[in-house]
C-alpha cells in the first residue's frame, strides 16, 4: 500500500477533514510506519491540485473530495 493511499483509507474511516499530525499519528498506529511529514503533504498538494481525491479545507489539513467531484 502506497503512503497515499494509506492516508486515504484513514480519512475514508474518519469521515471528516485531519490535520496532517493527525493523519502521521493514526498511519504510525495502523500501520507501525512512520511518514516523512513534509514529502506526505507535498504529495497531497498534488493530488489536490489535480483533484484527485483529496481536497485541503485548511491550513496543513485535508479531506476527501465528495465522489461526484472526483
Amino acid at each position: 500500500m502506497s503512503h497515499v493511499d494509506m492516508v486515504y483509507d484513514i480519512l475514508q474511516s474518519v469521515g471528516r477533514p485531519l490535520h496532517i499530525s493527525a493523519i502521521l499519528t493514526e498511519v504510525n498506529h495502523r500501520y507501525q510506519t512512520s511518514l516523512d511529514r513534509e514529502s506526505i503533504v507535498s504529495a497531497l498538494a498534488k493530488r489536490v491540485a489535480r483533484r484527485d481525491r483529496f481536497a485541503r479545507t485548511g491550513p496543513n489539513t485535508f479531506a476527501l473530495l465528495p465522489e461526484k467531484e472526483r
